[in-house]
């Protein structure tokens, strides 16, 4: 029980209000006003007057919002009648005022000292009892209780409009001198639609199945290898998380603040616990100051269980020996306040939604506090909680692959929760099996590539979340992954091969796409985030030894990753090995619509989107600015934390993201018009690349904006290829066109905030450091940015160049944002109509080096291109023989040695004599939401007669038609030789 936090009159005062509101016609008429909940407590001095029955009274014994509850003495045949009209809404109001989909929900808590084998009806009926539904509760249970349902959804028909009597019936099978029932917080209020589940007590119109382990009536007697390696998976599982987790005193700080108590009569209180999603059903952000104040009372299930691993870490710790018998105390009691508070077996306290991201450490924990659990009588309720919550992911908990099985969420939150659960059984047989089944279950979940736009990893070393390539949710999902490799490795439990190698393939991708920091394009709903290889680190470590021999590759980038020396890898390892060197090369992911180019201590990133890969990822108070994240931008990242290298959020200008080309608007136009997530992807456009030999890389995004969304402007076009050798990045634009003739549009080339590290910009061989610089450069012209990268202007409309500060919006609160930047763009001006670019990065750069580059580039050319048709365009670099083709359907080809492509495709060929090299991908991922991915036949007509190996090929004339079937875009490599 908490304390109290503020005199009962201003509970009343705020009732007060809201019934006042409600006469008004207020909530109905503001959307603000919709979402604030119409809460009933208990806090008064005397029993409230909307309270008819003779046999209640308020009580402190128990409660859940506030200091007090109702407690009803009932009686078999006996009625409890809260009377007191609430404000109706449908679901079309409760969405438009919560801005996604929504419903009105009736939900209060129930307390039971003593199970009743019976049903309580609580009928909801207007005033005179004329329009009236029957809820039916069923009260098989002991403890807290949370009932919700939908007012308009869960009822046939809806109930009543005219809301204004709740009567609970009481069960007929209640004896004389049954326990009284406790009741609290009584709430009409808006909830998100998806969260009113089904449980034990309430039938909802989501019944969220239990999980079944699917075991066989009879199991075959475990082996003793088998039991010593489940009781060694128990120990290494427990040895991976203990460790020491502060003080003694700070531990029982941290327990006072839940204030647990339990009197002599084994009545247990403490501060409610709610989970993230839980809270939603307050609309916390529209409650009543009296009623927000009882709300800002209750504990998150994160910090609570944060605790309680906290304290088995102490349990197990050396120095706490002397501690020991008042940790395990204040664990149980923790244990024993939260399956009171309802998070017990049947019960789905309206809904648990994301329950791995704030219960995870109760499995670690309990499989830590085991014994002291079993000693006490709570393991098996522990254990039977934690099987009925982990519901929420039964497509992997059951342990039979699908294509939901592969969830990221499920990988970081809670494989090694589901291993833990697993290791609690205490049946031998039981344990074993399951443990075996797991096994066979994970290795599928890793390696499978699922159909659709299913989490799961991919053949190209994207990992899926929210329907597309998302590092946020991937990194964290490698490392809890790799850990249960590592546990479970040379036992009779552990992983296939093929499994470690699926997941080594997403790891080492990351290494690649990471500098070591996630780049701007890749960063999600989080821009400025700091998301790096880092926060898996130990993962690396976990999955090289995995392997039945140590995975040398794996080690390396540990190594190089931790800034671990090569003296230091025999202690980690065994054997020494040597830290890895940046990787340097270029590679395509298409399952992400991106390029990696590295070169030196630089990685570029190039970015699009497409028909299956989205844009970005918008929420509405995440990345409200981020439209542009994904428009063809090209970022060149030094090595190290961004940070130091000029990207800040503060002053940003979201409109001008290196690389894209954007209509620059201003911030109000350029939120998302959508209340909740927006996650464009194209109608028409293509956008993907192919990789030659890990050596270079073509890119291409046809842009074509959405046609039917506020706020995007319709007939806004761009085409982009850039082609990636060496050092160099070759960008081309054209086609780039639109209709809007009041706000300018733009290809950025660079944006970088000025700080300390600032080396200031050379503008053809002149150094320019001063804060407050403009300048206006065309075609001929070079510029090297404050990063050092260069910029050779090939053929490009006006370009300005500008050093000074500017103001931005905060992406989360929309506060105004200032800071000082250095900033170069072209600008095609008010709805251009086919304006075109083509200009030369160089990854890292001097003005010596670049000056000489400018002249080369005026005398030859490195780069050409020739847009052929509408669907194909050709670019060459001449100093690698090296000719690149981009087809949007097909497209026949007049320049260099190939002749046609029969559909969409990217296609890099390298002439050396009588060799050449050919790498050829589909861009179009081709996904189907149930369907298999499908493989893409792409034929490729080569000038001249060869031969290669790895795809079907025939002649045609002096031609040769080479057949290549490309799976999730990945390239297809082949080396063909010259027939003579």
């Amino acid at each position: 029980m908490k304390k109290i936090i503020s005199p009962a009159i201003a509970q009343v005062a705020g009732k007060l209000m809201l019934a006042s509101a409600i006469s008004l016609g207020i909530t109905g008429t503001a959307n603000a006003n919709q979402l604030q909940s119409q809460v009933l407590s208990f806090e008064e001095t005397q029993l409230p007057s909307f309270v008819q029955n003779n046999h209640s009274e308020l009580t402190q014994l128990r409660a859940i919002h506030g200091d007090q509850s109702l407690l009803w003495h009932w009686q078999q045949g006996e009625t409890l009648t809260i009377d007191h009209s609430f404000e109706r809404l449908t679901d079309a109001e409760a969405t438009r005022a919560y801005g996604r989909g929504a419903t009105q929900v009736l939900s209060f808590w129930l307390y039971n000292p003593v199970a009743v084998d019976d049903t309580m009806t609580v009928v909801l009926s207007d005033k005179d009892g004329r329009e009236s539904t029957d809820l039916k509760i069923r009260m098989n249970f002991t403890g807290w209780r949370a009932v919700g349902v939908s007012l308009n959804a869960d009822f046939t028909p809806a109930v009543t409009d005219n809301l204004a009597k709740l009567t609970f019936h009481a069960p007929a099978a209640l004896t004389d001198g049954a326990a009284p029932l406790f009741i609290d917080r009584v709430m009409v209020s808006v909830d998100d639609k998806r969260y009113q589940w089904s449980d034990h007590q309430v039938t909802t119109r989501y019944d969220i199945p239990e999980i079944d382990f699917g075991l066989p009536d009879t199991l075959p007697v475990p082996t003793q290898t088998e039991l010593d390696d489940a009781d060694t998976i128990q120990s290494q599982l427990i040895e991976q998380y203990s460790g020491r987790s502060g003080s003694f005193d700070s531990l029982e700080k941290r327990f006072k603040s839940f204030n647990i108590q339990k009197d002599a009569q084994g009545v247990i209180t403490g501060r409610h616990i709610v989970s993230g999603y839980q809270k939603t059903i307050y609309q916390p952000d529209h409650l009543l100051p009296a009623d927000k104040a009882e709300f800002d009372e209750y504990a998150e299930i994160s910090d609570y269980t944060d605790l309680m691993l906290d304290l088995a870490k102490a349990y197990h710790y050396p120095s706490f020996q002397g501690d020991r018998q008042q940790v395990a105390t204040m664990y149980r009691l923790m244990t024993e306040h939260l399956l009171d508070q309802g998070y017990a077996e049947g019960s789905s306290l309206v809904t648990t939604h994301h329950w791995g991201y704030g219960a995870r450490w109760w499995y670690i924990s309990a499989l830590m506090m085991a014994d002291e659990l079993k000693q006490h009588d709570l393991l098996k309720p522990t254990y039977d909680a934690l099987v009925w919550f982990s519901r929420e992911f039964k497509e992997s908990f059951d342990m039979v692959l699908s294509s939901k099985s592969s969830n990221l969420d499920y990988f970081n939150t809670l494989s090694n929760q589901h291993l833990a659960l697993l290791l609690l059984n205490p049946d031998d047989s039981e344990r074993v099996a399951l443990l075996h089944k797991f096994s066979v279950f994970f290795s599928g979940a890793l390696s499978q590539t699922p159909p659709g736009y299913h989490d799961g990893f991919r053949p190209d070393g994207t990992a899926w979340r929210h329907r597309g390539h998302y590092p946020g949710y991937a990194f964290h999902a490698f490392k809890r992954a790799a850990l249960v490799a590592y546990v479970l490795k040379r036992s009779s439990f552990a992983l296939e091969i093929q499994a470690l190698d699926s997941l080594k393939s997403v790891m080492v991708a990351g290494w690649r796409y990471s500098n070591p920091y996630v780049p701007l394009a890749l960063s999600g709903r989080h821009p400025f985030g700091k998301l790096g290889v880092m926060h898996y680190q130990s993962g690396l470590k976990y999955l090289a030894k995995a392997y039945p021999t140590l995975d040398q590759e794996l080690a390396s980038i540990f190594l190089q990753v931790s800034n671990t020396p090569q003296a230091q890898s025999q202690s980690i390892f065994g054997q020494k090995v040597t830290p890895a060197k940046l990787p340097q090369g270029s590679w395509s992911f298409n399952g992400g619509g991106f390029v990696v180019h590295r070169h030196g201590e630089r990685m570029a990133v190039l970015k699009g989107y497409n028909k299956d890969v989205w844009s970005s990822e918008i929420y509405y108070k995440d990345n409200r600015y981020g439209r542009y994240q994904s428009h063809g931008s090209v970022h060149v990242m030094p090595y190290g934390d961004p940070d130091q290298f000029g990207y800040q959020q503060e002053g940003w200008d979201w409109n001008r993201n290196p690389g894209a080309t954007t209509i620059h608007l201003d911030y109000d136009q350029l939120e998302s018009p959508n209340m909740h997530s927006l996650m464009v992807r194209s109608e028409e456009g293509i956008s993907g690349a192919t990789t030659l030999n890990e050596k270079f890389s073509l890119f291409t995004f046809k842009h074509k904006a959405p046609s039917n969304l506020h706020r995007f402007e319709p007939t806004f076009e761009a085409e982009k290829h850039v082609l990636a050798v060496e050092d160099m990045l070759f960008l081309a634009g054209n086609g780039i066109r639109n209709a809007d003739g009041h706000h300018q549009t733009e290809t950025t080339l660079f944006q970088l905030a000025m700080g300390e590290q600032s080396k200031g910009i050379w503008i053809n061989g002149v150094r320019h450091q001063s804060e407050d610089f403009t300048a206006t450069l065309g075609s001929g012209d070079w510029i090297i940015d404050d990063n050092g990268v260069g910029y050779y202007l090939k053929d490009v409309d006006t370009v300005y160049v500008r050093r000074g500060p500017q103001q931005s919006r905060h992406d989360k609160t929309k506060q105004v944002t200032s800071g000082d930047f250095s900033t170069a763009w072209i600008d095609h001006g008010r709805a251009p109509q086919d304006a075109h670019y083509e200009y030369v990065m160089v990854m890292e750069t001097n003005p010596s080096d670049m000056a000489a580059f400018a002249a080369e580039m005026k005398r030859y050319p490195y780069f050409v291109t020739r847009k052929t048709d509408e669907h194909g365009m050709y670019i060459r670099n001449r100093t690698n023989n090296l000719f690149g083709y981009s087809s949007t359907g097909y497209a026949d080809f007049k320049y260099g040695p190939l002749r046609s492509m029969s559909t969409t495709a990217q296609a890099l060929i390298q002439m050396a004599g009588e060799t050449a090299y050919l790498s050829v991908a589909s861009p179009e991922l081709m996904l189907h939401e149930t369907e298999p991915t499908p493989t893409v036949s792409i034929d490729v007509v080569v000038k001249g007669l060869w031969e290669t190996e790895g795809a079907d090929y025939f002649y045609q004339g002096e031609n040769t038609v080479i057949t290549v079937e490309s799976f999730f875009g990945e390239s297809v490599n082949l080396t063909l030789r010259k027939l003579y």
